[in-house]
């Protein structure tokens, strides 16, 4: 392996073309680029300071067709060993293709880049500070697992055509992850403001809290654990069933479309329905526009908060405040026995309801 020296620089930069790189990053006191000399040709531009220098490495013993495809690991594959030093606080990764491995422990990086076609990343650690000013991440195809050990990131851009992406133990403050598909995990997190759309994959916040969260997809299940007590959350999807937990039991207010033939709403907690206009200072908002689908939302008792009652239950009923002028009338006239049961159930017809949709309708009001 070739050795390049790199000791003076705080900002890097690596252009790598025609060949699918096996890279390894990591801490070391001298920060230095290692690559097979035999394989791969190495042209550095350092700026006027010589404290930022771009690395530009090509791949030149493959033929024309190798070159042509290269985002085939088939072809050439080509280790790449990367140690930086406590002084470089800029990195950035430019490349055709690579399976990336990214240690962070020792370092002092605060702006991290990573462009790829193909290939999968695994990063983990944190830097000294815990903090990261600017993290971006795109790539066409491969898996992603990042474990950042609790490090504060300020802005957090995911880009992904296709893969997997699963995010442990970081707190950001402004999240926006655009995927095509694939399946998102996100565990042990904290994030601020988190924007997400996605074509298909199912959504998974596990153990983690969330303030203001914009989710849309077409199609792909969401499981949000959990949102804050003064939350604001948007969710807009063609199918999907969602599941959310919510810190505190305060009542919830709802605006948005729910199709009711192809979609259900449970909660423990009150729904308010609101117009938008009559939103604007409130807190704990749910906007949600749902085509088809099921969404059952759990609150949840936190700490100084009295124990309210109840679980979601399996059958739980939507609240009253979601119900429209005619199914309100209907309930209370037949609570009065003003209307007998039979006849409840020929109006509900009327309304659009099947038989065995308006008899689920009045049981799981206990009439």
């Amino acid at each position: 392996m070739s050795k390049l020296d790199l000791i003076q620089a705080k900002s890097i930069k690596i252009e790598a073309r025609n060949f699918h790189g096996d890279i390894k990053i990591q801490y070391a006191p001298v920060t230095h680029l290692e690559y097979p000399d035999s394989d791969v040709e190495v042209k550095t531009v350092w700026n006027s300071d010589n404290n930022s220098v771009i690395v530009y490495m090509d791949y030149e013993k493959g033929d024309f067709l190798s070159k042509f495809f290269s985002f085939s690991r088939t072809f050439h594959e080509v280790p790449v060993n990367l140690y930086i030093n406590e002084e470089v606080s800029d990195l950035k990764l430019d490349l055709s293709a690579a399976d990336l491995n990214i240690i962070l422990n020792s370092t002092n990086v605060n702006v991290l880049s990573i462009k790829t076609s193909a290939g999968d990343l695994d990063i983990k650690g944190s830097p000294n500070s815990k903090y990261i000013e600017d993290f971006l991440i795109d790539t066409k195809a491969g898996d992603v697992k990042i474990n950042l050990e609790g490090t504060i990131i300020d802005e957090f851009i995911l880009k992904s055509a296709a893969g997997d992406f699963d995010i442990l133990n970081i707190k950001v403050v402004n999240g926006e992850f655009n995927f095509a598909s694939g399946d998102l995990l996100i565990e042990n997190s904290e994030i601020d403001d988190l924007s997400i759309r996605m074509a298909s994959g199912d959504i998974s916040i596990k153990k983690s809290l969330i303030t203001n969260a914009r989710i849309k997809t077409a199609s792909g299940d969401i499981l949000v654990d959990s949102l804050s007590k003064d939350f604001y959350c948007e969710i807009d999807s063609a199918s999907a069933d969602i599941d959310l937990i919510v810190q505190g039991k305060d009542r919830i207010y709802l605006e948005g479309s729910i199709k009711r033939f192809s979609s259900s709403i449970k909660s423990n907690i009150d729904l308010i329905q609101k117009a938008d206009s009559s939103l604007s200072s409130q807190r704990r908002i749910l906007k949600a526009n749902v085509m088809s689908g099921d969404i059952t939302i759990q609150g949840i008792s936190i700490e100084g908060e009295p124990e309210k009652e109840s679980l979601i239950q399996e059958e739980m009923p939507i609240g009253d405040d979601l119900l429209t002028v005619e199914e309100k009338k209907i309930l209370d006239l037949l609570k009065g026995e003003k209307i007998s049961r039979l006849f409840a159930l020929e109006l509900l017809g009327e309304l659009g309801y099947s038989r065995e949709e308006a008899e689920n309708f009045l049981k799981n009001r206990g009439l």
